[in-house]
């Protein structure tokens, strides 16, 4: 009896070792503070899609977002959140980051107005537009207005921070960029205005990734966990997509100071915009916004395709 209990004690501590040693930790950055962008990493989690693939994956904000690549890249963290087009910087100054996969597949940020006398991007003639990233938002909005032949030197451009909405509202500018349509178009929408929104991609800015999935460049290829992350997310996606509103009652019950009406709109706007297919990779399009970014004079050359993306 006792050589019988010896045994099955054995046997029950390999088998609690072994999905012990299953669940391997994965320690992601976030891009910014929880929220409903992120609806995808955390359906992930709470519906146990992670754990399937042997994870513990663990959502971290930063205290400092331009930190976030920084941090990865000295091995503070195994996965990042961050953006397509800081990508190229990276890479650029040469910071050892990869992509490895896609979170939100299509640009969520836009040049918006809610000034009644503006219909097209050729009425931002002699107007006044802000933006918040420098670099980047003032050089898509001058290719903007290029692309519909105004003269860019007719405008004043801004910096704004993040204060595009209240600056807006009070038409201290006639348009701004930082207005995402999964969250400021909506806050807008509710304080009364009547924003009229044009895209990036529709004039002159070739289409990019909005959140991107970044890890070690140096150690991205050899880790399994990666793989496994990237078939754990596309599942959450999906259980996301068939349970918006048990997703949306758990992440509310993790995050409360998040449950707010515009959040719960966010959380709904933003469903479309996840990447299904997470590891999937359009090299026609990374190579098109590799050369805008060149010719813009925002990297000094283009990388090869294997330096921005593992796959």
């Amino acid at each position: 009896m006792n050589t019988l209990r010896t045994a099955v004690t054995a046997l029950l501590l390999l088998a609690t070792t072994s999905v012990a040693q299953a669940n391997e930790k994965v320690r992601l950055l976030l891009d910014w503070f929880v929220n409903p962008n992120h609806a995808a990493i955390f359906a992930a989690q709470y519906s146990g899609a992670f754990k399937k693939e042997g994870l513990d994956v663990e959502m971290i904000a930063p205290a400092d977002s331009a930190s976030v690549p920084l941090l990865l890249a000295a091995g503070k963290a195994d996965l990042a959140i961050s953006y397509q087009p800081q990508l190229y910087t990276l890479v650029d100054k040469d910071v050892p980051v990869i992509r490895v996969g896609t979170l939100i597949n299509q640009p969520l940020n836009t040049l918006t107005t809610v000034s009644p006398g503006i219909h097209s991007l050729k009425d931002f003639a002699g107007k006044s537009l802000g933006y918040a990233i420098p670099g980047f938002e003032d050089v898509a909005i001058r290719n903007m207005l290029k692309s519909q032949g105004v003269d860019v030197d007719s405008v004043k451009l801004i910096n704004l921070n993040m204060d595009a909405e209240s600056a807006l509202l009070t038409h201290k500018i006639d348009g701004a960029m930082t207005v995402y349509r999964n969250y400021e178009l909506l806050d807008l929408k509710n304080k009364g205005a009547n924003p009229v929104v044009f895209k990036p991609e529709d004039f002159g800015v070739p289409a990019y990734d909005e959140l991107i999935i970044l890890a070690n460049q140096k150690t991205a290829a050899q880790d399994k966990r990666i793989p496994a992350f990237l078939r754990g997310l596309d599942a959450g996606v999906a259980w996301l997509r068939a349970h918006p509103q048990q997703a949306w009652q758990a992440f509310i019950k993790q995050y409360p100071e998040l449950n707010t009406p515009l959040n719960h709109q966010a959380w709904q706007a933003t469903l479309p915009y996840f990447a299904s297919h997470s590891a999937m990779l359009d090299t026609q399009r990374y190579q098109a916004f590799a050369a805008y970014m060149k010719a813009n004079g925002l990297i000094q050359q283009v990388a090869p395709m294997a330096r921005y993306s593992l796959q």
